[in-house]
């Protein structure tokens, strides 16, 4: 057995920092929970890189990957490819890397996810076409479901559902 036999890679100083706050990080540490984030702290940027291997250069060719993959499942004419092909049409690459996040830059698994949030929207449109910003912020002023106004210690959104004083008289399941 040799000695010193393996492969590594040196980690810049400025990255061990980096991943040392992110064990110490408090819901201050996070961006705010709504509204537009300009820029995303460089802990979080850390964390996409650890996790998901997300770099600059990765996200881009992410993004085209998945579109080159939906534009060539429409080519295929079956309904529900040529639906997802619309639904992605006018979108910007933050929707598309939205699910490639989710599914950690697997493009297949990513395009299998858009598949079923399309197909959903496609078997219940009165989910989503009766939504307006009226009853949507009557269900939040009204508890359900509540967001909390920070985030926690590793930068997720916190929701939850009250429903113990839920009047479905109030606001319906729909709703």
């Amino acid at each position: 057995m040799s000695d010193g036999v393996g492969t590594f890679r040196m980690v810049p100083e400025e990255e061990q920092e980096l991943r040392a706050q992110l064990e110490q990080l408090t819901t201050k540490d996070h961006g705010p929970v709504f509204g537009p984030c300009s820029q995303l702290p460089r802990h979080t940027l850390q964390k996409a890189k650890d996790e998901l291997n997300e770099k600059e250069e990765t996200r881009e060719e992410a993004v085209r990957e998945l579109q080159e993959l939906v534009q060539a499942q429409a080519a295929s004419g079956e309904e529900l490819a040529l639906a997802v092909a619309e639904r992605v049409q006018a979108r910007d690459s933050a929707f598309l890397l939205r699910f490639i996040r989710a599914r950690k830059f697997d493009v297949g698994r990513a395009y299998e996810l858009l598949k079923g949030y399309v197909n959903f929207r496609l078997q219940y449109p009165e989910l989503f076409d009766s939504l307006s910003m009226e009853a949507l912020r009557c269900t939040i002023e009204a508890g359900y479901p509540g967001v909390l106004s920070s985030r926690d210690k590793y930068g997720r959104v916190v929701m939850l559902f009250n429903i113990e004083n839920w009047h479905c008289e109030e606001v319906t399941f729909d709703e």
